[in-house]
């Protein structure tokens, strides 16, 4: 089965198979025929822009002898240049040693450079102060990617600023769905945006929102794109293309492109 449009987004790239937010796993997403990529940011002790899921080094991150962190380490207690001596691709095995954490720059180049791919950034940029969050978007914008960059947004002032800011990114909302937020989303960036649920799976038990189904998904389409997430499985997707009309789903690389024509 083929739906025009639909897209599938990967998690950290393929992070279920290689190390997560580095440039292996963001190839690993493009050589798999995947059309978005999503990733993770943090900032360096001198301010600059890395891929990093977690708030610390210690869960994906050893030093180059293999010795992991004993210490809680945030990303802003190392410099960039002590970052890049650590490898952050051991955690997934062996054969990924020598695997450095790249900048954000670095990543966009990466995947602009090889690929015609959108990006999508995740949320985790409303935690930056005034001074790392121009420098995010200085970076963004000299990327040249344009409106290949989109943006998720987990609170109504930051989805209207990095709308003005970035009158052509995509525009990612994954939160509270309120009517006010949804009816400024269908008549202000209805043509560039995507609204998030969580399809309802181990992945999103944690969540607390309401998670997809037939009724709702229907009801968003009103006002964008609808996206789910976390999708694994063949049967999952099949029901989030014909039961629910997903335009995008977000995948950890467990369920790859070509399942599409499995369903």
């Amino acid at each position: 089965m083929e739906k025009a449009g639909f897209r599938f987004q990967a998690h950290r790239g393929d992070s279920a198979f290689y190390p997560e937010n580095t440039l292996v796993s963001y190839k690993a997403a493009i050589d798999q025929g995947y059309d978005v990529i999503e990733l993770d940011n943090k900032f360096t002790a001198d301010n600059r822009c890395i891929c990093l899921h977690d708030g610390t080094y210690n869960r994906t991150c050893r030093f180059d002898d293999g010795t992991a962190f004993v210490e809680k380490t945030p990303s802003d207690a190392l410099t960039l240049a002590e970052a890049k001596k650590l490898d952050a691709g051991l955690f997934k095995g062996e054969e990924f040693r020598g695997t450095r954490i790249p900048t954000l720059a670095e990543a966009l180049d990466f995947i602009g450079s090889n690929s015609t791919l959108a990006v999508k950034l995740d949320n985790v940029f409303q935690s930056f102060n005034q001074v790392r969050f121009e420098e995010f978007c200085r970076v963004v914008k000299e990327s040249g990617l344009g409106r290949r960059v989109g943006f998720t947004c987990k609170t109504f002032p930051y989805m209207l600023h990095l709308a003005e800011i970035f009158p052509e990114a995509e525009i990612h909302y994954d939160g509270s769905l309120t009517p006010f937020v949804l009816d400024w989303i269908g008549r202000n960036v209805k043509e560039r945006a995507t609204v998030w649920i969580p399809y309802d799976n181990k992945a999103t038990a944690w969540c607390k929102e309401r998670k997809a189904d037939a009724e709702f998904c229907a009801e968003l389409h009103n006002y964008g794109k609808v996206g789910l997430w976390l999708i694994a499985e063949v049967e999952e997707l099949r029901r989030s293309v014909r039961e629910f009309g997903a335009d995008i789903i977000e995948t950890n690389g467990t369920l790859k492109p070509g399942a599409l024509e499995l369903i």
